[in-house]
């Protein structure tokens, strides 16, 4: 019951943080699409393709650690 019970709000906080981390995307591409200077606008696409890697495992590294917290084993139950 308890696995269950804690599921839920890690849901909900790995989809707030992958919405999150897509909007924020969507509003740099939208400022890099603004830029006008050739060598500026080349420069701001690589950090854009940065930032959206380093944001995406940031927001997996967090959902997987969620769901090892919730499913991992009890430490009452011995299993040697």
């Amino acid at each position: 019951m308890k696995r269950v019970l804690l599921t839920i709000p890690a849901l909900l906080l790995v989809t707030g943080i992958y919405l999150a981390v897509l909007l924020g995307l969507v509003r740099v591409t939208l400022m890099v699409g603004d830029i006008s200077n050739g060598v500026l606008h080349a420069l701001a696409r690589c950090g854009e393709l940065a930032l959206a890697v380093a944001l995406l495992l940031g927001g997996t590294y967090v959902a997987t650690h969620a769901a090892v917290w919730i499913f991992r084993p009890d430490a009452k139950t011995d299993r040697a």
